[in-house]
């Protein structure tokens, strides 16, 4: 009877050790997925990600920089945000830690600009894929004839 409970607690030790080696990877082992930061039952529902930032209603002069201060929020967690100025990327944030708010500040530079009133755009992206975009404005004004006397 010893050498049967023996034989069986040995049977189950080297299964058990087959097993853990089996779903381990480089010696840690991986939880099958990382856990949720919304939509569970302790956790706010999901809503898609947002910027808030305000359109400069001042005229600025050409070869000027255009500051402007941007809030990015996302309840799932922050994954990237862009901003883009007539189609093209001015700058692109990639977020690690999955933070639920950041702020961040974009300058445009206006050299070369013509007078008038142009577009950028804020994309935000979460970590669950869902993309928001927001548009902001600013203007270029004419530059003030000069007296030559």
């Amino acid at each position: 009877m010893r050498k049967f409970i023996v034989t069986l607690v040995s049977v189950f030790v080297v299964a058990g050790l087959t097993a853990s080696i089996a779903t381990a990877r480089h010696g840690k082992a991986h939880s099958s997925a990382p856990p949720a930061l919304c939509g569970t039952l302790y956790k706010p529902a999901c809503a898609p990600p947002g910027a808030v930032f305000s359109s400069i209603a001042a005229c600025r002069a050409a070869g000027a920089a255009v500051g402007v201060p941007i809030r990015l929020h996302a309840i799932a967690g922050l994954k990237s945000a862009t901003v883009l100025l007539k189609g093209h990327k001015v700058k692109t944030f990639n977020f690690k830690g999955r933070p639920q708010n950041r702020s961040v500040r974009v300058a445009f530079s206006t050299r070369g600009l013509r007078p008038g009133l142009y577009t950028f755009t804020v994309k935000v992206t979460d970590v669950r894929g869902v993309t928001r975009k927001r548009i902001g404005h600013f203007s270029i004004c004419k530059p003030k004839p000069k007296f030559t006397g």
